[in-house]
This record gives structure tokens, sequence and C-alpha cells, in this order.
């Protein structure tokens, strides 16, 4: 048997057990208890929750963004600047790149042959 035939088959009985207790109630204790349940779902009608009204809302959407702001303008005044370790855009190639670190050691050598002044150029072959 699982949970739910379990669930209801307790559901069953309850609804049993209550329609049995609403049918040998009195006539007075009925009537008392349809005066109760009308009185409850006018109050309901006529006072609707102020949680659901417009202005609550409009209140706690105010109080969000500002919230927000204030925030995003503590974050944006106090980020402290940033001091990377890599400033150009070469330099971050070096870093990131998976060849050995050798052939960077003779990096300027390998920029000055490829430059528009170097032997390379010129037509020289090394």
């Amino acid at each position: 048997m699982t949970g739910n035939d379990e669930e209801k088959r307790f559901l069953a009985k309850a609804q049993d057990l209550l329609d049995g207790v609403a049918q040998n109630l009195d006539n007075q204790k009925g009537q008392r208890l349809e005066h109760i349940r009308n009185n409850a779902l006018r109050t309901a009608r006529e006072n609707p929750s102020p949680f659901f009204t417009p202005l609550r809302w409009i209140m706690i959407g105010g109080f969000g963004t500002a919230t927000l702001a204030a925030a995003a303008l503590f974050f944006w005044l106090s980020a402290p600047p940033v001091n990377l370790p890599v400033r150009h855009v070469e330099d971050f190639e070096i870093i990131t790149s998976r060849e050995p670190i050798d052939f960077y050691q003779d990096l300027e050598f390998y920029r000055w042959i490829a430059s528009p002044n170097g032997p390379m150029a010129r037509g020289v072959n090394l």
C-alpha cells in the first residue's frame, strides 16, 4: 500500500466523520455555524487584505529600487584600484600560453626580426 492510498483512505474517513457530525447537529447549532460562516465571508469580501493593495506594491518596489541603487553606488565607489600582473595584451598571451617559457626569453629579438626595420624587411635570410 502506497502513501497515496493511505492518504485517500484517511481523507475519506475524515469526510465521513465530519458529514455524520454535521447531520447530527441540532437546528440551533447549525444555524449559528452558518451565521458565523456568512459573517466571515462577508467580512472577507468587504475588507480585503491590505497586502495586495497597489500602494503597498509601489512602496515595496520603490524600496527595492532604492536599496539596489545604494548597493550599486557603494560597490562602484568603494572598488579598490586593480593592479593586475598583466599590463598589455601581449603579456596576457604569454602568461596564458602553453608554450615553454624559453621561447619568450628572446621575444624582443623575434619582434625585432619581424619589425619593418628588422633584417626580414630588408630581405636578409637568417
